[in-house]
């Protein structure tokens, strides 16, 4: 008792802090969610450098940072949901080819570019560069390391500039979810490569088969005219028991091994639109405002996600908060200024311009081509929990995992900017801008989604 009463006043701190943490962040033009990553890399560095590691461990035990992990997981989950409903493509918007294409593009480069860096450093052989661990393992974490798209800050970055529901925000979050599961197949097959032991990796891709069917299972029961009038009738039990499914979606996955963004997002992805193909309500003959009714992004259904995403996104913070606690803090042996620059370098070109080049296979146009690949290299904490269980299993050195976290903090803070340049490179050629702040203009106005046409044209 004593322990979760610590972990309430712990938790007020952190969202009490976020809120300055996300303004200091957009003073110097970086999205809200940069500050609140910086607020979690570096709350503990502070507190033991003014008081000590004894009085840190006194403030915060393993058994209140578990609170606070089991609450910033929730948040995450319940955000995630919202997130991964609004994912989907809009109808002919995205081919399966033109998905798979995309899909390589941002997956592939990054794959061989982490093959590269591990060439570098067996090739170097420099004392303390890399861990113990054989080198397929580290084949494998690098290239998990460089794949990786990290959707939470995605999504936030998403939200914040309002571009959530544009073609790259739906196809850059739809993308990220896929290479998400499938890094961390790879991350786990690092993992198992340096135990040299297989049944993770069995149990991982036992985990996403599993996932995706009672998916399909979930749509189907959620797609009933009953479901409908249920959410229309009770839009609070509804809210409340999607919430709980969505929790519980990603505590199974993550407890299997797998990442909890999976499970979360699976749920949202499960929830069908009103109005579109999986949700029976015109059958049952009801009308186009009665509840349960058949009207799109304003339906009962999605009210009832965004119900569930508005309550995960005051949590958000505590899942960034207690992601970076978990950050190594051991002295940068090993450390490499000429790995560092290579690192940025591959890093950069796979996934920029992986990205860009899968979107224009696609046939989208040069100027969403470009913000999607600016997108994909959005890391984040995904990238620093990857390298932290590479360094836990001794497949990187200190030195090697502070260049990688380097890379991450550098990418992922860059993915403002390149966004706003972008903006102004589309008013300097007289095409209007897409919104930097606030609520998106479909959301906030109501008014229907622009045609697949008309927004790939754009």
């Amino acid at each position: 008792m004593a322990y979760a009463l610590q972990a309430l006043a712990v938790l007020a701190v952190v969202l009490a802090l976020a809120r300055p943490a996300r303004r200091a962040a957009t003073l110097v033009r970086q999205p809200p969610v940069i500050g609140e990553i910086a607020l979690g890399l570096v709350v503990v560095p502070l507190l033991t450098a003014a008081a000590g590691p004894d009085l840190v461990g006194t403030l915060l035990p393993p058994p209140v940072t578990d609170h606070l992990h089991t609450v910033g997981l929730a948040g995450l989950a319940l955000y995630l949901t919202g997130v991964g409903h609004s994912a989907r493509p809009r109808r002919g918007e995205l081919s399966p080819r033109a998905y798979g294409r995309l899909l390589a593009g941002s997956l592939l480069p990054g794959l061989l570019a982490g093959a590269l860096l591990s060439v570098w450093v067996v090739w170097r052989d420099t004392p303390g560069e890399r861990g113990t661990a054989p080198t397929a393992a580290l084949v494998l974490l690098l290239a998990a390391a460089f794949a990786v798209t990290a959707v939470p800050v995605l999504a936030r970055i998403l939200t914040d500039r309002g571009i959530e529901d544009t073609t790259e925000g739906r196809l850059s979050l739809l993308v990220a979810v896929s290479i998400d599961a499938l890094t961390w197949l790879v991350l786990t097959a690092a993992l198992a490569a340096a135990a040299e032991g297989g049944g993770r990796l069995m149990r991982a891709l036992a985990v996403i088969a599993g996932g995706v069917v009672a998916a399909v299972l979930l749509r189907r029961l959620l797609g009933r005219a009953a479901v409908g009038r249920l959410c229309a009738r009770r839009p609070a039990a509804a809210a409340f028991v999607l919430g709980a499914v969505a929790v519980a979606a990603a505590v199974a996955t993550e407890r299997a091994g797998l990442t909890a963004i999976f499970g979360a997002v699976l749920v949202g992805l499960a929830v069908p639109r009103d109005g579109e193909q999986g949700s029976r309500d015109e059958e049952s003959g009801l009308r186009d405002g009665e509840p349960g009714s058949r009207d799109g992004e304003s339906g009962v259904r999605t009210r009832v996600v965004r119900a569930v995403e508005r309550c995960g996104l005051l949590f958000v913070p505590v899942f960034f908060v207690t992601a970076g606690l978990q950050v190594s803090t051991d002295g940068p042996d090993g450390f490499s200024w000429a790995t560092f620059a290579l690192v940025l370098l591959l890093a950069t070109a796979a996934k920029l311009g992986g990205g860009y080049a899968g979107a224009r296979l696609a046939r989208l146009p040069a100027g969403t081509a470009l913000r999607f690949g600016v997108l994909m290299n959005t890391r984040g904490l995904t990238e620093i929990a990857v390298l932290q269980a590479g360094l836990s299993a001794a497949i990187l050195s200190p030195g090697l995992f502070l260049a990688l976290v380097l890379m991450a903090l550098v990418t992922t803070a860059a993915t403002g900017p390149l966004l706003s340049l972008t903006d102004r490179r589309r008013a300097a050629v007289g095409a209007p801008a897409r919104p930097t702040t606030g609520v998106p203009a479909q959301r906030a106005t109501g008014a229907p989604p622009r045609p697949a046409s008309e927004e790939l044209s754009s």
